[in-house]
């Protein structure tokens, strides 16, 4: 198992290096990632059930009705917060700490910057290296901001900082991690995509039982040391446990370096070639799907099963529009920037968080087939950013329009 810090050591590699990956986070930086090592291996963490079949062209039962109710194919329109502020916010000033990979570019930095400058508040964003996510929140601190925002990273990561933060009053708003919100033990105020049974996974999931008839046999793509992977994989689980008896899960698990060294594409195509009842690869997160078509249809494995996963990006949006991906699940990624404003202006004006903040949740639908990856294509990230028109109903909740 390793000595604590060791394991510390490896959860901050993989969390920041997936924080956008299944996350956005930053904006530009001159930062290079790091990685780190885990054990190989190959085998199967959990089974549902050891019974299988073979992937259904109907995607219902033998009696022609779904299995579970069908999971929403189409983006929400509305925000889930509809509460006004009682008065306009007074200016703040924030940091947001954004990881240092490129992966991390895009829209969740850009719903951070663009929902402070929406406030009128002041705001700096901070790129922190890979495995200096302690330093980036001691950076913040000694800025004195009112408010810090981070994605990623646990607070068990930066510790000490977290208690400087409880120690000077500033509040920390945190998203895409697993640990809960207590403000006066970890500083942290909020938690979004912190779900008790994680929606989006739970939604890929009921369409390939759907899809399957009732009989998929699914390996997932997870980095083990990632909690919010983790979780996922587990809400996969327990879907499959209560509505399809039939189906089975099995774990590929991959470490950062593997993702570093271009080697989860060899890990996959070899447990296929060891495990030729699947028919279904879900994949915790986007990047982990880089060039998996091409390395199934050059190993003749591509007709065999069907791509499927959470938190589409460009790349798989490309794929989808090709034919190549079956589905998959999409979060609003700019949206979480500006949920977490949201919760940091409620304080602000001395509100309570609304219930779907408390919750956690961030609005999620499934892509399905090569004209939902063509609808994706059409945005210039390539990737869902939120309800259409969610800056101006926010904008509308704060007063500033």
């Amino acid at each position: 198992m390793g000595t604590l810090v060791s394991r510390r050591a490896l959860l901050v590699v993989a969390l920041v290096v997936m924080g956008s990956l299944v996350l956005a986070a930053c904006g530009g930086s001159d930062s290079t990632s790091s990685s780190s090592s885990g054990s190989e291996s190959s085998g199967a963490s959990s089974t549902v059930s050891e019974e299988g079949g073979e992937s259904s062209e109907s995607g219902e039962s033998e009696s022609g009705t779904a299995l579970v109710p069908e999971p929403p194919t189409e983006p929400p329109t509305e925000i889930p917060i509809t509460e006004p502020l009682k008065s306009k916010p007074p200016k703040k000033n924030v940091i947001w700490l954004a990881c240092g990979l490129p992966a991390c570019q895009g829209y969740l930095s850009a719903g951070y910057k663009n929902s402070a400058a929406a406030l009128g508040w002041g705001f700096e964003q901070i790129n922190y290296e890979t495995l200096k996510a302690a330093d980036g929140v001691q950076q913040a601190l000694n800025k004195n901001p009112d408010y810090i925002f981070i994605t990623g990273i646990p607070p068990a990561a930066f510790e000490a900082q977290a208690k400087e933060a409880i120690q000077k009053e500033i509040p920390i708003f945190s998203g895409f991690d697993t640990t809960p919100p207590e403000p006066e033990k970890n500083g942290l105020y909020t938690q979004y995509a912190n779900y008790p049974d994680y929606e989006a996974a739970k939604q890929i999931t009921d369409w390939v039982i759907n899809d399957s008839g009732g009989k998929a046999n699914m390996v997932t793509v997870v980095i083990p040391e990632y909690p919010i992977l983790t979780a996922e994989v587990e809400a996969i689980e327990a879907e499959f446990e209560a509505n399809c008896p039939e189906c089975s899960l099995d774990e590929i698990p991959v470490t950062v370096e593997d993702i570093g060294e271009g080697k989860v594409t060899n890990k996959i195509v070899a447990f296929l070639q060891s495990h030729p009842d699947v028919d279904y690869i879900e994949f915790t997160f986007g990047d982990l799907s880089a060039g998996v078509y091409s390395a199934l249809q050059a190993a003749g494995l591509n007709e065999k099963v069907k791509l499927v996963g959470v938190q589409a990006n460009k790349p798989v949006a490309d794929e989808l529009a090709k034919g190549n991906v079956a589905a998959w699940a999409s979060q609003a990624q700019e949206f979480a920037g500006w949920l977490s404003m949201d919760a940091a202006a409620r304080l602000a004006v001395g509100m309570p968080l609304e219930k779907y903040e408390e919750t956690g949740g961030l609005p999620t639908y499934v892509n399905v087939g090569p004209e939902a990856g063509e609808a994706l294509l059409e945005d210039p990230e390539g990737e869902w950013p939120g309800p259409e028109g969610f800056q101006e109903q926010f904008e509308e909740l704060w007063q500033v329009k």
